[in-house]
């Protein structure tokens, strides 16, 4: 279409668009274009946009337009050559690593843990405590040397050095620094080995080295070997009952034997005991607890016997086993197993009581028993026979115990004590009853020991033992016993007592004596508590002070106070006490008397209590003290009226 400059052209242009008979325009459409794009894979790879010119077809009718589809041409990819990298990359390197571990498995690399060789040689059984020689082989195969190499043997327990110190040895790490190239090396030791007979003793050895250029370190282990303990130079023997009653006494001998030719020095004998084992004594005694000893020597095929005593006390049916063991100490811990030697033990089983035995102190009858201070104590023995058959020939023996029994002190009816072994016997010459005791049949004995003033503990024990005889379906007699204990204990007592003074200890004492009215006077109070016979704890004092008495704030002595200054109320704790001891406390008061009590010894300090637990007995203690008035000491110079207020105008 023309263009249009004018309105004139714009007039004829409407002119022909509203006339009817007007031919139509043919208009040449616009030139299309045909345009190729390549899209990249990467930013270095950017195709040109290539436009091709199309033919301009004559424009038209809209009908008779022809449109021609927009071609365009397929982008050939281009494979990146970085990939090609990588892939061969990747295979260069597996090649590598499948040629590397097929080098080190077939052993034809230059150093090799299988080109080294490591054995132990030693004899195959020895005698505990001799000495065990031991030989250790290395080689090294390899077709370069091995540096900074170290010889690593490990020991069983109990082994010692060979030498004349003899100390525990574990490991022993022997330094051979360069085994070179097909060199063989032969490397003694020997050791000092301990253990049970047929016991097997396993020793190992190691050996770590370097190579060089390298900072690894590597490790080469031999075949460990066994050594057995053909004999002890100790056996060890134990000779005990089988069948034991509870609350019986046992013996128990435990006998070493020596099998050595050679003396055996520092042996440690252990025990282990069973709940049921109460030890009572031992000899000779334990050097550590109650179940060590320490034999010094053991000439050669001669004996060492310790006797063991101890009760039982469990249930009938109980079974139960005591352990023994002997060796010798560590080096650095004599009570220590160090190694073992010879190891043993002994079994009893608690039998039904024949006889039952009780036992009461003052009608007490759970074994304990709590006496007042110079209370006698009358103790009862109660002897049953709970057989289904009668027992014949009982004979009773009492052992009353303690600083608290004294010879001139027991009252003994119908038995005979032994001033010298301090035993009570009741037996069929004295008591003739006791010939024969039916099935059942109870018998008692009695006693009284009487307190003593001058008593220095604070208690006694009874320890009662029955032997009878009794005949059973074989007819063979047979020794029965029945044991039981007891213990008294002596309740302590405390006291306290208190003193009103002047100018007593670091106080000054001021104002007029005797005491004036509507003046002040200061007094200082000393108070006093003492433990009895047993050791106290928790001990404590309180009292109170009048109205007309001023706690001045002032005081000395142990433990620590309290005041209420809002009732008056003074709280001294004292804490532990040990027996037979006291304890002091000074305060200082001050009193302003009233005219009402002109004439009169006014109070000062209340009624004073003291309390205290009795360690011994557990038991709570109680003392009091009588209130305190101004009456002062004749012996410190005062007069008897000295305590009495006057009226102010009379001085």
């Amino acid at each position: 279409m023309p263009v249009i400059k004018d309105q004139q052209n714009i007039d004829e242009i409407r002119k022909r668009l509203y006339d009817r008979n007007a031919e139509g325009i043919k208009s040449t459409r616009h030139t299309l274009t045909k345009v190729t794009t390549d899209v990249s894979r990467g930013w270095g790879d950017v195709r040109k946009i290539v436009t091709t010119p199309a033919p301009s077809p004559e424009f038209k009718n809209p009908d008779e337009v022809d449109i021609q589809p927009l071609e365009i041409t397929p982008v050939q990819k281009k494979r990146p050559y970085r990939k090609y990298i990588l892939l061969a990359s990747v295979g260069f390197f597996t090649l590598v690593a499948i040629l590397s571990s097929v080098y080190l498995f077939f052993g034809v690399n230059q150093i090799s843990a299988k080109n080294i060789s490591l054995t132990i040689s030693a004899p195959f059984g020895i005698a505990a405590g001799d000495s065990l020689p031991l030989q250790i082989s290395v080689s090294n195969q390899n077709s370069v040397q091995v540096e900074s190499a170290t010889l690593i043997i490990n020991y069983p327990s109990g082994t010692k050095t060979a030498n004349e110190e003899a100390r525990d040895i574990y490991e022993e790490r022997i330094p051979i620094e360069v085994i070179a190239a097909g060199e063989a090396l032969n490397i003694p030791t020997s050791i000092l080995l301990f253990g049970e007979e047929n016991e097997d003793k396993e020793i190992k050895a190691s050996i770590e080295y370097r190579v060089s250029g390298s900072n690894g370190t590597f490790f080469k282990e031999a075949e460990p070997i066994k050594v057995k303990i053909s004999s002890s130079p100790l056996v060890v023997k134990v000779e005990s009952v089988e069948k034991v009653s509870s609350g019986q006494e046992i013996e128990i001998k435990i006998i070493l034997q020596s099998n050595a030719a050679a003396v055996q020095r520092n042996l440690l004998v252990s025990a282990s005991y069973p709940n049921s084992f109460i030890y009572s004594e031992s000899d000779p005694k334990p050097v550590y607890g109650e179940n060590e000893w320490l034999i010094d020597e053991i000439q050669p095929r001669s004996t060492k016997t310790i006797i063991l005593r101890g009760r039982i006390n469990g249930l009938a049916g109980e079974e139960a086993e005591i352990k023994f063991s002997v060796g010798t100490p560590r080096s650095d811990n004599q009570f220590i197993m160090g190694s073992t030697l010879s190891k043993t033990q002994t079994s009893y089983t608690i039998e039904r009581a024949f006889i039952e035995v009780g036992v009461e102190i003052n009608q007490d009858k759970d074994g304990t028993a709590v006496i007042d201070k110079g209370q006698d104590a009358r103790v009862k023995i109660n002897v049953k026979n709970t057989l289904d058959e009668s027992i014949y020939d009982m004979r009773v023996e009492v052992t009353p115990k303690g600083n608290l029994v004294r010879d001139n002190q027991l009252v003994i009816d119908g038995g005979f004590y032994d001033s010298g072994s301090k035993v009570i016997s009741y037996e069929v010459s004295g008591t003739p009853s006791l010939a024969e005791v039916r099935p059942g049949e109870t018998k008692t004995f009695e006693f009284i020991v009487k307190a003593d003033p001058n008593q220095t503990t604070g208690s006694f024990d009874v320890s009662t033992s029955v032997f009878a005889k009794r005949v059973g379906e074989s007819r063979v007699s047979e020794q029965v016993v029945g044991t039981a204990i007891a213990q008294a204990k002596y309740s302590s007592e405390i006291d306290v007592s208190a003193q009103v003074g002047r100018n007593d200890g670091n106080f000054a004492d001021v104002g007029p004596i005797p005491p004036q009215a509507q003046k002040e006077t200061t007094y200082t109070i000393t108070l006093v508590a003492e433990a009895g016979i047993n050791d106290t704890s928790n001990m404590t004092l309180t009292t109170t002070l009048p109205q007309y008495v001023t706690w001045l704030d002032k005081y000395e002595g142990e433990g620590s106070v309290v005041f209420n200054t809002v009732n008056k109320q003074l709280l001294w704790s004292i804490g532990n006490l040990s027996a037979k001891t006291q304890k002091q406390l000074k305060i200082q008061v001050s009193l302003l008397p009233s005219v009402t009590q002109v004439g009169k010894t006014p109070i000062v300090m209340g009624v004073q209590e003291l309390k205290a637990t009795d360690r011994f007995t557990e038991v709570n203690l109680r003392a009091q003290n009588i209130a305190l008035d101004t009456k002062l000491s004749t012996e410190a110079g005062f007069n008897n009226d000295d305590g009495k207020v006057v009226s102010g105008s009379t001085n």
